[in-house]
């Protein structure tokens, strides 16, 4: 546990509230697949999430409850450690405990999992070119944006600088 939340990987008892979390327009809305996902294609995702070695899939806790989902996609299909580039996700969900530096805590939980645990060489990310909270985020977190496509803009962030910027947003957190 760091920054005040916790990643936990997923297990079948989260499915349902993370399908009610991503089928709202808020979420939704700002992902590239934006159709409704009904119980069986999460069930299918979920099954075949847990049969590849270069994803992790995650959900957010803090303070004891549900709070968001987070994931690391590489792109070759072997273990995620070591993968020059992974992809990144992550959304918040409808929760009591939501506030204004969770998405800041998800982000730097998952990026610590990609540096430091996967010693991942690059994350990318996807983002919504009208997404302006993302967008400042992910700018905070030190990812330079690399091209546009379509409607999204895609991103990315090398070691040297998210270790730069944690070092400026841990302060928030101690």
């Amino acid at each position: 546990m760091s920054y005040g939340v916790e990643l936990r990987p997923v297990q079948p008892w989260d499915l349902p509230t993370l399908r009610r979390w991503r089928n709202q327009d808020e979420v939704r809305l700002q992902m590239v697949e934006q159709a409704l996902i009904s119980p069986r294609q999460q069930r299918q995702w979920f099954v075949s999430s847990r049969e590849r070695p270069d994803q992790q899939h995650w959900v957010l806790w803090c303070r004891g409850q549900r709070a968001g989902y987070v994931n690391l996609k590489g792109e070759a299909h072997q273990p995620l450690q070591g993968q020059p580039v992974a992809d990144a996700g992550l959304y918040l969900g409808t929760s009591s405990v939501r506030h204004p530096m969770l998405a800041v805590a998800a982000a730097l939980s998952q990026l610590d999992q990609g540096f430091d645990t996967f010693e991942l060489g690059c994350i990318r990310t996807l983002v919504c070119a009208g997404n302006c909270a993302a967008l400042r985020l992910n700018e905070q977190l030190g990812y330079r944006q690399h091209r546009q496509e379509g409607d999204f803009l895609a991103l990315e962030l090398q070691p040297a600088d998210y270790y730069a910027a944690r070092e400026r947003l841990r302060r928030f957190f101690r």
